[in-house]
This record gives structure tokens, C-alpha cells and sequence, in this order.
């Protein structure tokens, strides 16, 4: 990481007061020739092959004969509700969560609060809130040094959105349905190298039910940035297994080779082996706009079909399932992230002005 930012330092220039008022400095055509330079053109060009031959190739080398029908590119016809009775029939549900309090860092400790739900066409949203704060191991805390000590392994060793992708995935196990549509990726990568993370997991794919993750951004992630890019309308390609990519991750982060000292990279290998070695990623493009996937290849027949079945097709740019657009609207209209916080703040007024102005964001005094 350290060569990277040294790259940022090396290649910044400077820009004058002057020429940003006069063009900005020439930051919004720099980023426009970025898009469509050639070396972009020919990354797109080489994605745009690889899905032509796709069309050719199918999952029988990697998976075996009982594959062999199934193309890594394919043509779908997306927005048939009627070719996935399992919508109408309430046997699919679209799980979503937002943070209703995200990480507030206080100065004597944490919280953070996340609300969950689900939706299906024949029921209305199923909800639960799971919340964490700092105050218990503080209160055992020995001494003044012991305190802060607690405090900062909570704030770099905390991911709030693993916190939130945890109970995502532990909701599923609480409802009836058997499909189920995540918001995000199906595998949170941060969680496979926790215990409790490994076990979820394990209990997720155990189970009788079916999954598939419906990825929104993919400017996070280069390989589904470009391949998305070299889609054409109908089309799905599916261009690597998560091993391959916690691969890569492992040959160029010193983080994933660290995990040997404690033993915990063994675990993650099995996990790999077993697990991720069967989880298939692509993208996928209903018309105007492409998303990603994650799925395990024994629930993708059944989770595409019924993924492109429920897409909706009228919400331009957001042509994902129609449930993932109810949930993601239920989710964020029941917890409201701003009336929590609200109220947290006017208890804290009501305690004590000093209380109030010590703890408050000082960006809600602007």
C-alpha cells in the first residue's frame, strides 16, 4: 500500500487558484479522457472477446459434464414475471438493511445500529433492528489506559458494514421463503476472516434454501467495471469463481498472508476449497445499465431465471428485481437514520450543554 501512495504523492500536480476558476484545472476533462483513453478502448475491446468466446465455452471444464449446457455467456430475456411462478407465489424474498445509526464515535466509546427487512410479492416487510454499543467492555475496563485501549481496537477493528451484511444473511435464516435476493454481494469478504463469519457462511450454504447477491456498484471491483462496459443488451457472462478472486486478493495483500501467524488462513483456505471455489461471479445487462452477481453454482439456474423474471425493466438505471427496489424503499423509510440521531442528540441536551456540544458532529453547528 505504502508503493501505491507513493504513486498518489508522485503523479499529483498542482493546480492554481486561477486555472480552477477559470476551468477547473482541467479536472473534468482529465477524468473524461481517463474513460475513453485507449488503454480503456482496448480493455474494453479484450472484455468484449472474451465474452464473444464465452458463448462457445460452458462451465463443464470446471464443474464437470453435468454443466455442460450451461454457456459462460448467455442471452436472457429479462422482465417475464410469468417465467418464475415462484414469485407469484410467494416463494421469494428480497433482504435488505441500511444503518439506522451508523458508527457514531463518541469520546468514552461506540455504537452503531442496524435495521434489517424483507419483502416478498405476497407479504408485506418483515423487519428486525440488531444494535452494539461500546458501554459493557468499558464498564469493565481496569483502568483509564485499558479504556482507550478498548476504544481504538473498536474503531479500526470494527466494520460496521460487515456488522450490517451479518445479520443481512442471519435474517434469511428467519424467514420462510426459499429464494432469496441479497442487495450486495453474496460473500462479504471481510467476514471470511472472522470465526463467526466463516460459520454463517457454512450455515448459509448447508441449508435448503437458494441465494443469489445483485451487485449495484461495480466501479468498486475492476473486473466487473470492465466487463460490464463490453455487455450488450440481454446479455449475462459469467467470468470467475470467488476463488479466483480472494486469489488475487492473497498474491498482492500482505494482510491475507498475515492471517498464517494465527492460524486463521488455514480455516480461510478450507472455506476457499469448499466453498468459494463454487461461487460463480459475472454481470449482467437488463438495458440501459449493468450490475454484477454472485451465486453458488447449484442455485444459478433457478436464481437467474427468477432474477430476470422479477427485473424491472421501467426503472431506468436501476433495473434490478422489482423487490430489491421495495425493500431498499422500506428499509430506508421505516429507519430513518436522522430521527435516531435526533433523539440521541436531544437527550444529550436535556443531560447537559457541555454534554451536547462535546459529543454532537461538529458539522450540525454549520
Amino acid at each position: 500500500m505504502s508503493k501505491v501512495f507513493s504513486k498518489l504523492i508522485a503523479n499529483s500536480r498542482r493546480i492554481s487558484k486561477d486555472d480552477y476558476s477559470v476551468n477547473f484545472g482541467g479536472i473534468a476533462e482529465d477524468v473524461i479522457d481517463m474513460l475513453d483513453s485507449e488503454q480503456a478502448k482496448k480493455a474494453v475491446s479484450d472484455a468484449r472477446e472474451k465474452i464473444e468466446e464465452g458463448k462457445t465455452l460452458t462451465l463443464e471444464k470446471q464443474f464437470g459434464q453435468e454443466y455442460a449446457h450451461i454457456p459462460l455467456c448467455q442471452q436472457i430475456e429479462f422482465g417475464k414475471f410469468s417465467e418464475a411462478e415462484e414469485l407469484e407465489n410467494g416463494k421469494v424474498a428480497a433482504i435488505d438493511g441500511t444503518n439506522t445509526l451508523p458508527m457514531q464515535l463518541y469520546t468514552t466509546g461506540q455504537a452503531l445500529c442496524v435495521g434489517i427487512g424483507s419483502i416478498s410479492h405476497t407479504r408485506p416487510m418483515s423487519d428486525s433492528l440488531h444494535y452494539w454499543s461500546s458501554k459493557l467492555e468499558l464498564e469493565q475496563s481496569k483502568d483509564t489506559n485499558d479504556l482507550i485501549r478498548k476504544s481504538e481496537e473498536n474503531i479500526f477493528g470494527t466494520s460496521p458494514t460487515a456488522f450490517l451484511r451479518y445479520y443481512e444473511i442471519k435474517h434469511s435464516f428467519d424467514i420462510a421463503e426459499t429464494y432469496i435476493l441479497f442487495d450486495g454481494t453474496l460473500v462479504y469478504e471481510w467476514l471470511i476472516l472472522q470465526v463467526e463469519g466463516v460459520e454463517l457462511y457454512k450455515r448459509l450454504f448447508a441449508n435448503n434454501k437458494k441465494y443469489i447477491g445483485i451487485i449495484k456498484n461495480l466501479k468498486v471491483n475492476s473486473a466487473f467495471s470492465i466487463y460490464s462496459r463490453a455487455l450488450e443488451r440481454g446479455e449475462l457472462f459469467i467470468f470467475e469463481t470467488l476463488e479466483d478472486h480472494l486469489k488475487g486478493i492473497n498474491a498482492h495483500n500482505k494482510n491475507w498472508g498475515e492471517l498464517n501467524e494465527s492460524n486463521r488462513w488455514e480455516s480461510n483456505k478450507e472455506f476457499i476449497k469448499q466453498y468459494a471455489s463454487k461461487i460463480l461471479r459475472g454481470v449482467y445487462k437488463p438495458r440501459k445499465k449493468a450490475f454484477g452477481f454472485e451465486v453458488h453454482i447449484d442455485h444459478l439456474e433457478d436464481m437467474i431465471r427468477i432474477m430476470a423474471s422479477d427485473t424491472q425493466l421501467n426503472y431506468v438505471g436501476h433495473e434490478i428485481p422489482f423487490l430489491l427496489n421495495r425493500i431498499d424503499e422500506e428499509v430506508k423509510r421505516t429507519f430513518s437514520q436522522k430521527i435516531l440521531k435526533d433523539v440521541i442528540s436531544a437527550r444529550m441536551a436535556k443531560e447537559s450543554d457541555d454534554l451536547f456540544i462535546q459529543e454532537t458532529n461538529e458539522r450540525d453547528f454549520r
